[in-house]
Order: C-alpha cells, then sequence, then structure tokens
C-alpha cells in the first residue's frame, strides 16, 4: 500500500490550511445565480433529450426536458458516443466561465464531477454511457446494456393512463426496434476495431437476450405491464384497452422480436471472433481504460497492484473475526469459507425453490426494512419523505438481473423507492444473509442516500440525480457496519456472521477485479479464489465474476468507498471528542450529496473548523 501521512497530522493540514486540501471549500447550502439557473437548467434538457429513458425513470416533467419525457428511446450509434462528448467539454466550458458571484465553489466541484463521470476516459472511443451516466466498455453484456435498461424502464416507470401516456407507450415500443439497431451499429463498429466482449459476456448475453424473446407476445412483460396500467385507469374506455393491447403484441411479433433475434445471432457470429482472455486488458488500450476505471468509479488514486494488496490484507483480517464467531457457533473445522458453506447448508438455512417461499422471501425483507425504519431516528435527525417498497425482479428479467439492487424515487415525489430481489435460484439465498442485504440495498443504504439526495430541489438537478460509486456504494457498504453499531445483530450471531461475509465479499472484490484486469486471472481463478474464500456457491460466483468482467473498477467502489467514509469519520470524532454527534456527521454526509470522496472529506472539515471559529 501507498504510504500516507498519519491521520491526525493531516487533519491538522487540513483544518489549518484549508489550500492543502484540493478543491474547494464550502459551508451550508449555496444559493445560485439566475445565470447560472438557466445555464444549468440547460444542460438538465440537454443531458436528458439525449437519454430520454432515464429522465422517465427519474421522473422528470416535460419542463424539466423541454420536451415530451415519455417518447423515444436515445440513440446508441456509434456516432452517439463523440456528439455525446462534444456536448459535454461544451458544458464544462460553460461551467468553468460562470462567476463566483454566481455559482458557489461546492456546486461548481459537484458539477464538474458529474461531467467528468459522464464523459468517462474521453479519449477512450469504445463502449457507452450507461444508466448510471458511467463508462462501461461492453455495449452488449449480460448485465445492463440498453437492449436489457430501456425495456425495464418502459414497463417499471412508463405512466399508461390516459390515451397520450399510451401512445407514447407503444411508441417506445415501436422503437425498440432502432434502438437494437444503433446498438448494433456501435456494437460491430468496436468489434471491427478490436474492442469486442470476452466470450463468457458474449455468451451470458445470449443467455439474456433470449430469455427476453422467449414468452409468447401477449405474456411479455412489456405487453403484460401495459395491459396492467390501463386496466387501473378511470379514463380509458374498453375499446382503448382493447386496440393498445392488440398494437403492442402486433409491436412485439413484427418489430421488436425480429430485432433482438436478429441481435442475438449477430452475437453468435461475433462470439466466434472472441477472446477466451476475460480480463481488459487484453482489449486495445485497456490497461489505459482500467487505471481511468480505479479513479472515476472507486475514487482512488491508488494503482491496482495496491488496490490488490488492500484487498488481501483485508481479506486476512475480516476473516480472522469470521473465525472467532464460527468457533462460537460450534464450526471450528476447516476454512473460514468452508464453514460458511457448512452453515448456509445446514437444515433451515436456505429458501425452497417454490412460489411460497417466493413469497416468504418478499414478506420478510419487509419486515427486515420496517424493524431499522424504526431505529433509524436514533441515528439519522432527517429521513426521506417517500415510502420504500420491495418488490420481485420480473422474471423476463432475472438472468441478467444482480440477486438485488434499488431504484430511487421520482424527483417529484410521485412514487416510492424500490428495493428488487431476484427471486431466481432463491434455493441458493442463505436466510442469514437477508438482514444485511436490507440494510445496504434499502435502509439505512440506497433509500436513505438516493431518496434524501433527490428532496434537495434547491440542488441542480443532474446533481440531485448522479451517481458516484464510491460515494453511492461506499454509504451502503458502511451502512452494514452501522447496522452492527445499532444492535441490529445483538441477538443473532449468525446475522453478523451475514454481514462479515458480506464485508468479506466486497474485500474479495478488491483482490478479483484486480486479478482479472490487471494481473491477467482467468475467470475460472477468480470464481475459485471467492468461493474457497467466502464459501459462497460457485454458480452464483460466477454471475459476480461476469458482472465484474462487464463493468470493470465499479466493484471496487464498495470497500474502497467505506474505507474513506469511516476514516472521516474516525478523523471527526477524533477531532470533535465527546461533542461529536452521530445523528450530525450522518446527516453532514448525506446532506452533501453524492460527490467525490475528497470533495465529501472537504466539506465536513470546513464545517468542523466554521464551527469551531
Amino acid at each position: 500500500m501507498r504510504s500516507r501521512i498519519a491521520v491526525p497530522v493531516l487533519l491538522a493540514l487540513c483544518l489549518a490550511a484549508l489550500g492543502a486540501c484540493s478543491g474547494p471549500q464550502v459551508v451550508g447550502p449555496e444559493s445560485l445565480g439566475e445565470d447560472a439557473r438557466v445555464m444549468l437548467a440547460k444542460h438538465t434538457m440537454q443531458v436528458m433529450r439525449a437519454r430520454p429513458v432515464q429522465a422517465t425513470q427519474f421522473g422528470l416533467s416535460d419542463a424539466d426536458v423541454g420536451a415530451r419525457v415519455d417518447d423515444g428511446v436515445g440513440d446508441y450509434g456509434k456516432a452517439h458516443l463523440g456528439r455525446w462528448r462534444r456536448d459535454l467539454r461544451r458544458m464544462q466550458r460553460e461551467l468553468d466561465a460562470l462567476p463566483e458571484s454566481s455559482l458557489g465553489p461546492l456546486t461548481r466541484a459537484a458539477m464538474r464531477d458529474i461531467y467528468a463521470n459522464f464523459l468517462g476516459d474521453s479519449e477512450f472511443p469504445f463502449g457507452f454511457i450507461n444508466t448510471y451516466g458511467r463508462h462501461q466498455p461492453y455495449i452488449i453484456n449480460q448485465l445492463g446494456g440498453p437492449l436489457q435498461v430501456v425495456p425495464r424502464v418502459i414497463t417499471d416507470y412508463q405512466p399508461a393512463a390516459t390515451t397520450e401516456e399510451v401512445g407514447d407507450y407503444l411508441r417506445r415500443m415501436w422503437a425498440l426496434s432502432p434502438l437494437v439497431a444503433g446498438v448494433l451499429d456501435t456494437f460491430n463498429g468496436n468489434a471491427n476495431a478490436g474492442w469486442l466482449p470476452p466470450k463468457a459476456i458474449l455468451e451470458s448475453a445470449v443467455v439474456s437476450l433470449e430469455a427476453f424473446v422467449a414468452p409468447p407476445a401477449e405474456q411479455h412483460p412489456l405487453v403484460v405491464k401495459l395491459v396492467e396500467k390501463m386496466a387501473a385507469s378511470k379514463s380509458l374506455t374498453d375499446d382503448d384497452r382493447a386496440k393498445a393491447r392488440n398494437e403492442a403484441i402486433a409491436v412485439m411479433l413484427r418489430m421488436v422480436y425480429p430485432a433482438y433475434r436478429n441481435a442475438i445471432q449477430n452475437v453468435r457470429d461475433r462470439m466466434r471472433e472472441a477472446s477466451v482472455s476475460e480480463g481488459i486488458w487484453a482489449r486495445p488500450l485497456g490497461e489505459r481504460f482500467y487505471t481511468i476505471a480505479l479513479k472515476l468509479e472507486a475514487g482512488t488514486d491508488l494503482t491496482p497492484a495496491e488496490v490488490h494488496e488492500h484487498g488481501l490484507a483485508e481479506v486476512d483480517r475480516i476473516s480472522s473475526e469470521m473465525d472467532s464467531l464460527l468457533r462460537q457457533q460450534g464450526y471450528s473445522e476447516g476454512s473460514v469459507g468452508e464453514r460458511m458453506q457448512m452453515l448456509a447448508s445446514a437444515e433451515g438455512a436456505r429458501f425452497e425453490d417454490s412460489d411460497t417461499d417466493r413469497e416468504l422471501l418478499l414478506t420478510t425483507l419487509t419486515r427486515l426494512a420496517a424493524d431499522m425504519e424504526a431505529r433509524l431516528p436514533d441515528y439519522f435527525g432527517r429521513l426521506p419523505a417517500q415510502p420504500l417498497e420491495v418488490r420481485a425482479v420480473p422474471e423476463a428479467q432475472q438472468h441478467g438481473a444482480p440477486r438485488a439492487y434499488y431504484t430511487g424515487p421520482p424527483v417529484d415525489g410521485s412514487g416510492p423507492g424500490v428495493f428488487w430481489i431476484n427471486t431466481r435460484g432463491i434455493d441458493q439465498v442463505a436466510r442469514f444473509r437477508l438482514p444485511t442485504l436490507v440494510y445496504h440495498e434499502a435502509v439505512p443504504g440506497h433509500h436513505l442516500q438516493v431518496s434524501l439526495a433527490r428532496e434537495q430541489r434547491d440542488r441542480p438537478t443532474l446533481w440531485r440525480l448522479s451517481v458516484n460509486n464510491a460515494y453511492s456504494e461506499g454509504w451502503a457498504l458502511y451502512a452494514e457496519r452501522l447496522a452492527a453499531e445499532m444492535g441490529m445483530y445483538a441477538d443473532d450471531p449468525q446475522g453478523d456472521l451475514g454481514r462479515l461475509q458480506a464485508e468479506l465479499f466486497r474485500a474479495v472484490r478488491l483482490v478479483v477485479d484486480t486479478g482479472l484486469h490487471h494481473k491477467r486471472w482467468s475467470m475460472e481463478q477468480a470464481v475459485t479464489y471467492m468461493a474457497e474464500t467466502t464459501g459462497r456457491g460457485k454458480e452464483g460466483l460466477r454471475v459476480e465474476v461476469l458482472r465484474y468482467m462487464a463493468w470493470p473498477g465499479q466493484a471496487l467502489s464498495y470497500k474502497l468507498g467505506m474505507d474513506a467514509m469511516l476514516q472521516l469519520r474516525a478523523d471527526l470524532e477524533a477531532a470533535q471528542g465527546e461533542s461529536f454527534a452521530i445523528r450530525k456527521f450522518h446527516d453532514q454526509v448525506l446532506a452533501t450529496g453524492p460527490v467525490s470522496l475528497p470533495l465529501l472529506r472537504q466539506e465536513l472539515l470546513k464545517q468542523l473548523l466554521q464551527e469551531e471559529e
């Protein structure tokens, strides 16, 4: 690991001379000048007109976007990335040109970070900008490319309660065919330049796309959700509903299914050229891409080798804690990973793969979230206005989806935050892991962080909606640890083992991600190391490793982000002594919103300095 200045010395330097900490320092909310408000609103319109599906997902209005929100799917052709970057560079210049009297330093720095993330590696000509505004290298993958994300947003977020909304829904279904054409344009253009995903990613993408076209048209989620939404409307007639349903089925049969089947065949054809080398290093400019990814995704200046060594050290530390707890539970023979497998295989430890247990899983997660919500006021002064819901991932989307994820409420407050659970293969889910899953994805993890950010209406819209992985995922992993401090595992030692296993999993990611993309590990090496170290089954771990292959560097953000937040908390606690208040610390972190971790650190240190004055 890189040598560092001792913490108290660094804190003293920052407090005594804030210029020693890079970037601006500001306390409290900043007001925007009229020219800044107009310019940032224009930027929001430009970004969201290029990403109309995301505008729908975020719940933006027509006025926010300056166009019909729920119409169109965006352009993903190979010329799009160049146009997108030209627009972003112009936005950066306009931002920098605003005077200090109109735009405060924190807002300016936060928006600079957002635009830099949108650009990705600005000289890197391959890939696409994903739903979260991050640069991913492979536009067709099993995880979250446009071919999976756009239909998912239509089913989950597209309204269909009026004739106009139904028309928008159907137009978006029609637009899926040109969407596929644009994605294939980029995919093949990248492949022709030597930038082709590893064979394992292409194989998994084919499985995901085949699942999309498997249902009969009338049973496809795009059609079923439209019918459900229309049925709930009081303004539509039976004739309106019947015509729209028939058109939706026809669109699926004539346009959507043929386009997706063409994509499947195209990927199969390209698979013959694909390399079995899984890491990004095997692609042109791949090592450069990974170095940039560490900075953008994980917010770190560490080298891949240093991250790898840090991961190994953390694996040893956490494994030692788990060993002690396992012995207390009567598991003393074998490695930590082997004993965790024994714990997960004990009678009653897992769910059964049945409709009854799928419903039980949803009920259990809802109860765990409610139990945590009752404890939140002791640790947070401000809580989200929007409720949390637990929902199952639709069956047609389950293959490529992670086990669990969160989507935030619309910015207008018209809907809840949603904790999504993938019920596919729930017989592989150990019950003792569920509390930690809730604390990460829901409360006090992503639901608090995302919902509270979106409620800050005095902030620029793009800031409220942005995702900084090291901040967002670092907070969610911090929330898992906080749950232990709150006593949520006091009578649940196996649940605490689940928490430690989850942290171990994130430490293992530091080793595996850098192993794949820097040390040139094979996929099988990565899966074997993870299975032996964590005690999780290889089938589920293959899905995990495929995720790291498809999105290099993102998996590092959890542990490195949490480490940075814990260090910041420790520094503030040391400086404030008995006056340190955990509720205030949490409110400060969440009020600052999704920013880079160096900027978060500066902001909280500045607030401390102002209080002392």
